[in-house]
């Protein structure tokens, strides 16, 4: 697949109002593309917006909820309204919860917010996007963030994982899907670590009778000892990463060094517990 050329690139990236978002707008916006920063809190996008423009880039702000998929439909349509097209599409809006809870003291409606907005949020932006990006027959590129929970072990982010992994999943397959239809459409899974965002106070977008502040949930009494990626890094630096991914058509953007033991050991298992019944 021919490389993209970011120079001009129309850009959609969810959650740009902050982040690691706006670290990925910033950027694609410093390589000379026009960057579309989609948020549900739309003045946070708008102040983005606005210093990008300052700077002398193209932005606009949406205010955008990625878990309403009419909301994002009626995006996707604007877009190409305005623009005609659309390069490079990133799926970064997510959400979690403090504090960290076992799965057996989460409740359903958690569960269902979560994955609401992590797993449905990005399949919404898939649905609303990529048929016209195809459509375009030009290179393109997704990128669906992803967490390092689902690489570790990471007890008390048990719903958080869930809906991480739904994005994992989805996302190897529609690259191999890509790919076996011919599209020049790279898919890349970002996987940040510790990162200093907003995302542990997620729920000041839920009702307050949901919040788990309200409720009283029972903290997880973590054991384990802290692991690398747990050491926060700021969200300037994800966006570079991100682009250079991009430019690589990479198939994984990680930001910090890999659980390479817990990979390992997954692996091994994996192994051990094939059976190949033919050979009987």
């Amino acid at each position: 697949m021919e490389s993209i050329s970011l120079d001009g690139a129309v850009s959609f990236i969810t959650g740009a109002g902050s982040g690691m978002g706006e670290s990925i707008a910033r950027e694609l916006a410093g390589r000379g593309g026009h960057v579309i920063l989609a948020d549900i809190e739309k003045e946070a996008a708008d102040r983005v917006a606005q210093d990008i423009l300052t700077r002398g880039g193209a932005a606009v702000a949406m205010k955008v909820d990625v878990a309403d998929p009419e909301d994002v439909q009626v995006a996707a349509d604007e877009v190409f309204m305005r623009h005609g097209r659309l390069d490079v599409l990133v799926n970064n809006a997510g959400v979690s919860m403090r504090p960290p809870r076992a799965v057996w003291d989460a409740s359903i409606a958690d569960f269902g917010w979560m994955m609401k907005v992590n797993y449905f949020g990005v399949v919404h932006g898939i649905l609303s996007f990529l048929p016209r990006m195809r459509a375009q027959g030009t290179r393109g590129h997704i990128v669906n963030t992803s967490s390092f929970v689902t690489l570790d072990d990471v007890p008390g982010f048990g719903m958080y994982t869930a809906s991480k992994a739904a994005v994992d999943g989805i996302s190897e397959v529609l690259r191999a899907e890509l790919e076996d239809q011919g599209d020049p459409i790279g898919v890349t899974v970002l996987y940040p670590g510790m990162v200093t965002t907003r995302i542990a106070t997620s729920e000041r977008l839920r009702n307050e009778s949901e919040r788990s502040e309200t409720r009283g949930v029972k903290p997880y009494e973590r054991v384990r000892p802290l692991a690398v990626y747990e050491e926060a890094i700021e969200p300037a630096l994800v966006g570079p990463m991100v682009i250079e991914a991009i430019e690589q058509n990479a198939p994984y953007c990680l930001t910090h060094p890999a659980p390479v033991e817990t990979l390992n050991r997954r692996l091994r298992d994996y192994l051990a517990a094939a059976r190949d019944v033919r050979l009987a």
